[in-house]
């Protein structure tokens, strides 16, 4: 898959993060009391630093970064939250900037680097204006006002979307992790089919994508399958299993299936010290185990999903009457197994009746690109999305482009409205808050100022990312704007009519807005960090 690119631009390649600034974020925590100018310092630096960190993966030709754990794993990724994740920051305001990525994360699954490219413009506008001696509690009223102001535009041009602007929008949510563009097409089809099939099942509560969708990566051909139901990667424990079965009666299984010797000799008082002896206690743990196979034969299940390690007797009755097993699975998939076909977990000890069985359409056992998959199909809440990626460190990648189209996909479901991409919206709240400026008085015009200033960073870093100079790309953006066009900045490095029509999530927009002024007002409130003694 590929995707043409004009001439003189090319694919963003790896980059990776200076040593210097790896040092100095690391070294950059808190060892006295800080407070006013130093306060100020602390704060313009380090968050300066994080938002050249960031804003240069932003877009989908951002560039990526190159982590090295101090263990030796390496990460390659331009996922706003895995960056700060991975890389140890130890600073007060830091670690607020972190938890505001973690709050997007788990509010709306996207829109990290865009919330911390606002917040980190925000404070690093708002000391400016503290050397200037404006009070904070001036700046978040100004910044407050300026939010209600920004958020009140954007309900004004949000559009309720229709099928293809959902399209376009989850598209872009996964193109913009930088893989190829009719990859992020494929992959968002699959993530829009997945959601709309699982979504009937959760109508009127929440709709945890964690518990209902099952995501694989593999190496290979590249290729997307979604499919309902669960697919698991294991092999079964015999080759002599069947390899499909029909209106499958399914078992769950806890722990190991087999016999230990305190069951057979719980005293204690067994000497293994002549080969009769040792043959008496193989046929006695034989017995036990053959009981325990035919318990769950006669409980009537023909599917078993065990979590531990099963006795080879219980293995080779199975194998007779034509019983799939598998075995050592994780507990992860049985949970999922759990959630699809409405089954409880049991344990060899309990009784096993009929009633604790779930039931499915088929199991299906093949060999695909090498590798064995099982694949259950069960009509329910759960989805797997099986990828295929020939790279093996695009797998990366590829998971946090399907994480978030995922989240996408279930925010405009259930709240389809859009606004425009490519920087487009941005630049139209910025213009919009500087007219909204020139209606104020006092101190606080200068906050609403500086925030549209933070607000216009956003296409400015697309613009930037992308090859094109800040100042000719504003100017046209402003150009286009003001003569009724709905223009944005595209990947073939001009400033165009949004045609093709590309859209983000307004939801997504909303919730990153709310989110930065908050966190922001809270960091402009401390005016000291003090140590723990």
């Amino acid at each position: 898959m590929s995707t043409t690119l004009p001439s003189g631009f090319s694919k963003a390649a790896p980059a990776p993060i200076p040593e210097e600034l790896i040092r100095v974020l690391q070294e950059r925590s808190v060892t006295e009391p800080v407070e006013e100018d130093q306060l100020m310092f602390h704060i313009e630096t380090l968050v300066s630093d994080i938002l050249k960190m960031v804003a240069s993966s932003y877009g989908p030709l951002g560039m990526n970064k190159l982590i090295v754990n101090p263990v030796g794993d390496v990460y390659l990724t331009s996922d706003g939250k895995t960056i700060l994740k991975e890389i140890d920051i130890l600073h007060p305001v830091a670690v607020s900037l972190k938890r505001l990525g973690q709050s997007m994360d788990k509010s709306c699954g996207d829109g990290t680097k865009y919330a911390l490219i606002l917040a980190c413009g925000l404070l690093v506008n708002a000391v400016s204006l503290l050397r200037k001696k404006v009070h904070p509690m001036t700046i978040i009223d100004g910044y407050e006002l300026a939010m209600g102001k920004a958020y009140e535009m954007l309900e004004y041009v949000s559009e309720d979307a229709d099928e293809d602007m959902i399209f376009s929008a989850v598209k872009a949510a996964a193109f913009s992790k930088g893989i190829e563009e009719d990859q992020a097409a494929e992959l968002a089809a699959a993530m829009i089919r997945t959601v709309a099939g699982i979504d009937q099942y959760y109508t009127d509560s929440f709709l945890d994508l964690e518990e209902n969708v099952k995501i694989l990566k593999k190496t290979g051909s590249p290729n997307i399958l979604t499919f309902e139901g669960v697919i698991l990667d294991e092999t079964p424990a015999r080759e002599d299993m069947p390899r499909q079965i029909l209106s499958p009666r399914i078992l769950l299984l806890r722990n190991d299936v087999k016999v230990k010797s305190g069951y057979l000799n719980p005293e204690h008082f067994i000497r293994m010290d002549n080969p009769m002896t040792a043959f008496e206690f193989k046929n006695a743990k034989n017995t036990v185990a053959e009981s325990y196979a035919e318990k769950i034969i006669r409980c009537g299940a023909n599917v078993v999903f065990c979590e531990g390690e099963v006795d080879a007797v219980i293995e080779e009755a199975f194998a007779r009457r034509d019983i799939l097993l598998f075995k050592r699975l994780k507990e992860v998939d049985l949970d999922y197994i759990a959630r699809a076909c409405g089954v409880e977990f049991s344990t060899i000890l309990d009784d096993l009746t009929p009633d604790v069985l779930g039931f499915a359409d088929e199991i299906l056992v093949k060999k695909e690109r090498y590798e064995t998959f099982a694949y259950l199909s069960v009509p329910g809440p759960v989805t797997s999305v099986l990828i295929h990626e020939p790279a093996k460190y695009g797998l990366g990648k590829i998971e946090e482009a399907a994480d978030d189209a995922l989240n996408t996909a279930a925010l405009l479901l259930r709240n389809p409205n859009v606004v425009t991409g490519g920087g487009g919206t941005e630049y139209f709240l910025a213009r919009s808050l500087r007219i909204f400026a020139n209606t104020l008085e006092g101190k606080q015009q200068l906050a609403v100022l500086e925030f549209a200033k933070a607000m216009e960073s956003v296409p400015k870093c697309l613009a930037r990312n992308i090859g094109m100079d800040c100042v000719d790309s504003m100017i046209q953006l402003s150009a286009m704007q003001e003569d009724g066009i709905d223009a944005r900045i595209d990947v073939c490095g001009k400033v165009i009519a949004n045609s093709p029509a590309v859209y983000d999530c307004a939801t997504v927009k909303k919730y990153g807005l709310v989110a930065a002024v908050e966190c922001v007002s809270n960091m402009l409130r401390v005016d000291e960090i003090l140590l723990k003694k």
